[in-house]
């Protein structure tokens, strides 16, 4: 696009265009459309793209725009699910928007990314409404087992935590089965029949900051377009036993990776369409729009964009294995960030062993404590995976955020649900395992049940081996003021130096063996949230950091 000059400074949007509550009251008439991609291509195992063009009508209602799409599994019927954490949300890699061309916003890593910012909901909110539109599974009990008191309360597992799409239990006063059984609703499983398979909705304001707090006038602004990136699901030249990466899990869920019985070869078997509602405003209100955008300096907004960047931290494998004891060896590493000269409102950091390493391949199905901290049934590489003996601080602009480190886990905890007035939501025992400890995990489910008595200590169920530790972020709330939102300087200006990420954890040697050790690297996923600057012309957008 060629250059634009400023003739005059730009204006501000008028409030019609906030996705806030108006002071006064204001005549419109709703439209939906149900847009179809202009280009598309999936394909399970290689992803694909998706590309929709936005009609030039009206003002979009850019926070309850929604994408939809539907699954069905190629090799049985029922024998495929989105992960437990993320569900469909998995799916999507990166989505980009563009006007006239030049990209107003793009957010990378959807199906990370968007999995942490929805995790700041309420419970019933996950439960309720994500569940339902992502076929994500979050749904949680508080166990009391049919025995009677008397003898059941003397064991340790009396009470327990589980997730009721990974475990289905003997319970009291519910009719579940007498021993567990493992397989997630039949509603959100893929059937093997075009329109008749678990269809996904996922509002872009999940994905993008953007659309979450603005409304589009796309009656006054150059072509908009929306671009999807798909994550690939199975291969069928990789077996089932040996996936490490994919979209979707097994149903139900097995005792172990390598019990794994399916490929997840799907299909999206009909284009995905886009839903979007238009606001036809009166004419008073539609010339306020007109006249902000065809002014000289343009319309301006501000608006909270997300970039990724990733570190590692290496393998260490110097602990010794097989002895009387575990083994433990601090491993440090600093990680440069960047942002120079942005002002930066929000950092998450997503962490994971890294599996395709040496080390990783060979603790790729061991166990630390009955937990299966490396390859997940329940949601594969969709998860952040709390690390032994973790520590942590940031340096900016030369100057550590923190005295000392982050080491206590409740601190740790504190410092991300700053982020979000909400607070990051999950259970306890899914964010906090004590470094592993056994008592701590026991207060999720990993037992099978008869009559009350438990059966097996371990991969009978679900809940403890594969959830405990799996919901671990580190996050740092630079905002000022949360509810000042995308205010000029209500988060930090970054200086020339960039920010600087200090992290340690402790690699671990099992007493049980190399395979159920915690030497492998660290995959550090960083997610930045930074204030950018917007101005519509009839022509385009001007997109800065300023």
């Amino acid at each position: 696009m060629s250059e634009q000059v400023l003739t005059s400074a730009p204006v501000g949007a008028p409030d019609v265009l906030m996705n806030q509550p108006l002071s006064r009251q204001v005549d419109v008439e709703l439209e939906t459309k149900i847009l179809e991609p202009v280009s598309h291509r999936f394909t399970s195992a290689d992803g694909g793209r998706t590309t929709y063009i936005f009609p030039q009508t009206a003002v979009l209602d850019a926070p309850n725009c929604a994408i939809v799409w539907e699954l069905t599994s190629t090799e049985a019927d029922q024998c495929l699910s989105y992960p437990f954490w993320s569900g469909g949300l998995a799916l999507i890699q990166q989505m980009t928007v563009r006007v006239g061309g030049q990209i107003l916003s793009q957010v990378e890593d959807v199906s990370r990314y968007a999995t942490i910012r929805n995790n700041f909901n309420s419970q019933s909110y996950k439960e309720g409404v994500l569940d339902v539109r992502h076929g994500s599974m979050n749904k949680i009990r508080n166990r009391p087992c049919n025995a009677i008191l008397a003898t059941g309360s003397v064991d340790r597992s009396f009470h327990q935590i589980y997730n009721v799409e990974a475990d289905q239990v003997s319970e009291y006063g519910y009719n579940y089965a007498a021993t567990d059984s493992h397989a997630q609703q039949p509603s959100k499983r893929f059937s093997n029949v075009a329109n008749q398979s678990f269809e996904c909705v996922v509002k872009l304001s999940d994905v993008f900051p953007f659309f979450a707090s603005n409304r589009l006038p796309l009656q006054s602004m150059a072509q908009v377009e929306l671009e999807v990136n798909w994550n690939s699901c199975g291969d069928p030249n990789i077996a089932a036993a040996n996936i490490l990466d994919s979209a979707v899990i097994d149903a139900p869920v097995p005792a172990t990776a390598g019990a794994r019985a399916r490929q997840g070869l799907v299909n999206m078997t009909a284009n995905p369409t886009l839903m979007c509602d238009y606001i036809h405003y009166d004419a008073g209100e539609q010339a306020k729009i007109d006249a902000a955008i065809n002014s000289g300096g343009g319309m301006a907004l501000n608006f909270t964009e997300c970039v990724k960047t990733r570190g590692v931290n290496p393998a260490n494998t110097n602990p010794a294995v097989g002895g009387a004891n575990n083994t433990y060896e601090e491993t440090n590493s600093t990680h440069i960030i960047g942002m120079a000269m942005k002002e930066v409102k929000k950092i998450y950091v997503w962490k994971e062993f890294d599996l395709n390493s040496p080390q990783g391949q060979i603790e790729v199905d061991g166990n630390f404590n009955q937990v299966y901290t490396h390859r997940s049934v329940t949601d594969n590489q969709f998860k952040s995976q709390q690390i032994p003996g973790e520590k942590y601080n940031f340096i900016i602009n030369n100057k550590r955020i923190y005295p000392r480190p982050i080491l206590n886990v409740a601190e740790q905890h504190n410092q991300l649900s700053m982020i979000d007035d909400r607070g990051w939501n999950c259970v306890d025992t899914m964010y906090d395992t004590l470094n592993y400890n056994d008592n701590k995990c026991a207060e999720l489910l990993d037992t099978s049940w008869s009559v009350g008595v438990p059966t097996q200590n371990i991969n009978q169920g679900r809940t403890k081996p594969y959830l405990a530790g799996s919901q671990h972020v580190i996050g740092l709330n630079l905002d000022i003021m949360n509810s000042a939102g995308n205010a000029v300087g209500n988060g930090m200006r970054i200086s020339s130096a960039p920010i600087e990420f200090e992290y340690a954890r402790l690699a671990v040697g099992s007493a049980s063996g190399a395979a159920d050790s915690m030497m492998a690297p660290v995959n550090l996923h960083f997610f930045i949230e930074y204030r950018r600057s917007l101005i519509i012309r009839p022509l385009g957008v001007d997109v800065s950091d300023a």
